[in-house]
């Protein structure tokens, strides 16, 4: 009498390994995938917030210029865009006593802040911004005269909001439109 067969056969367990390193590499690709995306999603993110602190650091240099008969408080030149601040406001609305020129330029792909008070000895500090830039565009709005670019004859009176345009990275023609204080 023959005993009945306990066990698999070769052939069952060549199919069966088989299978499971088809399973195996499925799930590593899949596993693959989604460290890229993981990735991807990451670098855009950190793209993102650069882009989004540059943006709010120029908003508050702008935001905190000042204004006067004798000179605007934002100016633009072919290269650059400056900004006279009176720094951080108070809630009486009281001057505060250190003044600073602002301004940024665009070199090598490199968005640059050059600040320096207007102390004697005080020193120019500079700061990166924002790299692989590829382009910055600026202009200034007057509600009488409408949009001047830099090197256009911008009037003497008062300005009411800058625009800003960014090519930067992977973000492509990036608007921001900031009103001014001493405009309204």
């Amino acid at each position: 009498m023959n005993k009945p067969q306990a066990g698999f056969t070769l052939l069952e367990l060549v199919i069966a390994i088989a299978i499971f390193a088809l399973l195996g590499l499925g799930c590593w690709r899949l596993f693959d995938a989604v460290v890229r995306v993981e990735r991807s999603s990451t670098a855009q993110q950190q793209a993102l917030r650069s882009l989004q602190r540059a943006v709010a650091m120029i908003e508050r240099d702008v935001l905190q210029a000042q204004s006067s008969a004798q000179s605007p408080g934002v100016v633009l030149y072919p290269d650059k865009l400056e900004v006279r601040r009176v720094n951080w406001r108070n809630p009486l609305g009281l001057p505060r006593s250190e003044v600073q020129d602002v301004s940024y330029q665009l070199k090598d792909g490199v968005l640059w802040r050059f600040s320096r008070g207007l102390e004697e000895g005080a020193q120019l500090q500079q700061q990166k911004l924002l790299g692989d830039v590829r382009e910055v565009r600026w202009r200034l709005f007057n509600r009488k005269t409408g949009w001047h670019s830099a090197g256009a004859s911008a009037p003497k009176t008062a300005q009411h909001a800058l625009e800003l345009n960014l090519s930067v990275g992977r973000f492509d023609g990036v608007r921001r439109v900031l009103l001014l204080t001493g405009g309204t």
